[in-house]
């Protein structure tokens, strides 16, 4: 049994490895690209090698964070092109402030030339930054996205679109992507839908924690506190046989019961969440 001074050692170097989130202009993030899901602003201008490779093996590296990183960079590469005129003194700071938050080399910028097309010149020369300073900002967007499972389920749902035209031959590559790589055979089973994989333990941990132990369907316990008859049973949102991935964010937590009761033929979530307290007067 590890001593007292052991147990103390492994909790500081967990807590080490905990990240050091910012929160810095986040939520105005995280409202863009929520907005974006709800519009149904699909994937475009992406690594399309980066997307195959996440749908199809569980990574640490999701299709949401691909999908942050991109929308950010395709909305503010058309804001500094489209409102030149709306890009005021007080962007620079702004931007600047933002990259040195976040430990991004700052690029330089001076508005004092006026010219047309400046501000996207600048952007564009720059692209390199903003795609560290959005990746980076990607952690913490996410971390406040992952929690909506309302959200996880549009946004599968748009996963599944662009999987299903990319498979059926269909997506506009010409317009937005390289289409160099694709799904390989031996990423698809016979229905051509992606194959099945073991989901890793530290999805399940992840998803577990998100759904407080609870089936996201009946808010049954899956702690094994209380009940320890009940199975969990880690459960895609999107199925795969509607185009559904292996991605993280397509994961979530049931009870046996209501996993079987599911089919293939649909996709959904349950919308019970575990509040933080109870609203007893008495207390």
């Amino acid at each position: 049994m590890p001593n007292v001074s052991c147990i103390v050692l492994l909790r500081l170097i967990e807590v080490v490895k905990m990240r050091e989130f910012i929160f810095r202009d986040v939520y105005s993030l995280a409202s863009l690209i929520d907005e974006s899901v709800d519009q149904g602003e699909g994937f475009w201008n992406f690594n399309i090698d980066y997307f195959v490779n996440a749908s199809t093996n569980f990574s640490k590296d999701t299709l949401l964070h691909q999908y942050i990183v991109t929308r950010t960079l395709n909305y503010y590469s058309r804001y500094f092109r489209k409102y030149v005129d709306a890009v005021s003194e007080e962007d620079p700071e702004r931007w600047l402030s933002l990259f040195e938050a976040y430990n991004v080399m700052s690029p330089p910028f001076d508005l004092s030339d006026d010219e047309d097309g400046e501000p996207h010149k600048w952007f564009t020369e720059n692209k390199d930054k903003f795609y560290e300073l959005f990746n980076r900002m990607a952690d913490e967007v996410f971390h406040v996205l992952f929690a909506n499972r309302n959200f996880l389920i549009k946004f599968n749902l748009l996963v599944a679109k662009t999987v299903q035209q990319m498979i059926n031959k269909s997506f506009p590559f010409e317009q937005y992507a390289d289409p160099s790589a694709q799904f390989s055979e031996d990423k698809l089973n016979s229905k051509e839908r992606i194959k099945r994989r073991n989901i890793p333990s530290w999805v399940k941990n992840a998803v577990f924690h998100r759904d407080k132990g609870r089936c996201v369907y009946c808010n049954t316990d899956l702690t094994g506190v209380v009940n320890s008859l009940t199975a969990k049973n880690y459960d895609h949102m999107v199925p795969l046989d509607l185009f559904g991935t292996n991605d993280p964010c397509n994961i979530q937590l049931t009870c046996e019961t209501c996993n079987k009761s599911k089919t293939n033929r649909f996709s959904s979530t349950g919308f019970k969440y575990q509040p933080w307290w109870t609203n007893d007067k008495k207390e």
